[in-house]
């Protein structure tokens, strides 16, 4: 006949009901079979876990879920998960043995106690994996350059291995942060997409400049004139086909592109991000897709879908409000045959996409997304922005009023028509506009407006 230890009331204490309330909090079960002190000793990690918990919640759902994104403290948080899955483990088989047990019920209570192994085992296993996942895809996000390393036998005759990106110029504390966002192909060098997008903290403001893929004869700031294509200047770069003080590589052309545009535009770029195609369309179905309000009626008998023939060629989408998919919403982004759009429309409905996108995805619904939204970018982006500053600049953008994004297209009257179907920047009428967005930041501020060098 088994022995049972008699509690401090009397009473008998069920093993298997002081397993479930262990496996609820650690330490109950040994609080119900009256051990307070062991019960203090396994609720405290629990409470401290829920304090730091508390405490990573103080600016919100949104910007706790932006920390995910740092893949240290994905990792860290991997930790955590498997640390009180092991607590919770220890505290429910002490709170079974402390109970108890009966030769009628023994049966039971151990299918309880291994029922509850088993669900503790597996959520924290599940819980562990989804980080793991978003740990793997912030480490690929935030790889830099690095994500486009050529292997030596892929390098193109002269071609010298990479990378050797070198990096934009650090933010100032407290000051004006610029972001330069290309889209193409994280395996090439062909920008169709090119946005610089500026935070200012002092004033709590945004600012949104799209530079059309078909500028060209803008002035190098290195010296000379480029005649052909924006979108072709860090390939020509990359070839040799354009000599750049920045070298001969891949590398090397990214940081042309981003000096040019820095240089064009008028202010510090301080950070990266591009992304191809296959992650937007992922970005967009992850948050459920978007809503957007067509300026004017889209026919664009051209478009192809990117899938290879399988849908017929053409996108059409008439003025109001839409609700887009992922497929959807690259095709308004991408279209640009439509009579009287070409870049600058696109470019425009491109800004729109981005705010569009960055309201849904501060809204609260949206928090259950945004692991998957991480996971299934990891291999279309790459970035040098800091992981560890991402929730950070979450939190600072939700702050802005949608009164204070400023948002231009520098088509006319900054860009009027050259010749082979490209458009030349009027340099100083850019330059004025650099002064009065970003003031004593711009790059030209108190110096003298750069000449024009339109053919």
């Amino acid at each position: 006949m088994e022995q049972n230890t008699p509690t401090p009331s009397g009473r008998k204490r069920s093993p298997s009901l002081a397993a479930l309330l262990s496996s609820l909090w650690p330490g109950l079960g040994q609080f119900y079979v009256g051990n307070r002190r062991l019960a203090a000793v396994f609720a405290a990690p629990v409470l401290l876990i829920l304090l730091i918990l508390g405490y990573q919640l103080r600016q919100g759902v949104v910007v706790f879920a932006a920390r995910f994104a740092d893949p240290a403290f994905s990792l860290a948080a991997i930790v955590v998960i498997a640390a009180a899955g092991m607590w919770r483990l220890m505290s429910v088989v002490d709170a079974f043995r402390a109970g108890e047990h009966l030769r009628t019920r023994r049966v039971i209570d151990r299918a309880v106690v291994v029922a509850l192994a088993a669900v503790i085992v597996v959520s924290h296993l599940v819980v562990g994996g989804l980080l793991l996942v978003t740990y793997n895809a912030g480490s690929a996000v935030f790889s830099g350059y690095t994500a486009w390393a050529l292997p030596t036998d892929s390098l193109a005759p002269g071609e010298t291995p990479g990378p050797t990106f070198a990096p934009p110029p650090t933010p100032v504390p407290g000051g004006r942060v610029t972001i330069l966002l290309i889209a193409g192909s994280t395996k090439g060098a062909l920008y169709d997409s090119i946005m610089v997008v500026s935070y200012d903290p002092k004033s709590k403001s945004v600012q949104m400049v799209s530079v059309p893929r078909d500028t060209g004869y803008f002035p190098l700031y290195f010296g000379g004139v480029f005649p052909y294509k924006m979108n072709y200047l860090a390939a020509a770069v990359g070839n040799g086909a354009l000599t750049s003080p920045e070298g001969k590589n891949r590398a090397a052309g990214l940081t042309t592109f981003i000096k040019e545009v820095s240089y064009l535009v008028g202010v510090p770029i301080n950070y990266y991000a591009n992304m191809d195609v296959d992650g937007f369309v992922k970005m967009i179905d992850a948050v459920g897709g978007i809503d957007v309000v067509n300026p004017k009626a889209i026919t664009d008998p051209t478009y192809d879908w990117l899938d290879n023939g399988r849908t017929p060629n053409g996108f059409y989408l008439s003025p109001g409000p839409h609700a887009l998919n992922g497929r959807q919403a690259l095709a308004y982004v991408r279209s640009r045959h439509t009579n009287g759009d070409y870049d600058w429309g696109r470019d425009g409905r491109q800004q729109e996409v981005l705010v569009d996108l960055l309201h849904k995805m501060a809204q609260p619904s949206e928090i259950l997304a945004i692991p998957g939204l991480i996971s299934t970018i990891g291999s279309s982006v790459s970035t040098d922005f800091p992981a560890n500053q991402v929730a950070d600049y979450v939190a600072m953008g939700q702050s802005v009023a949608t009164g204070d994004i400023k948002q231009v297209v520098l088509g006319p009257p900054y860009e009027i028509s050259a010749r082979g179907g490209t458009y030349c920047l009027l340099n100083d009428k850019l330059a004025a506009l650099s002064i009065e967005w970003f003031g004593t930041d711009s790059t030209w501020y108190g110096k003298p407006a750069p000449a024009r060098t339109c053919p």
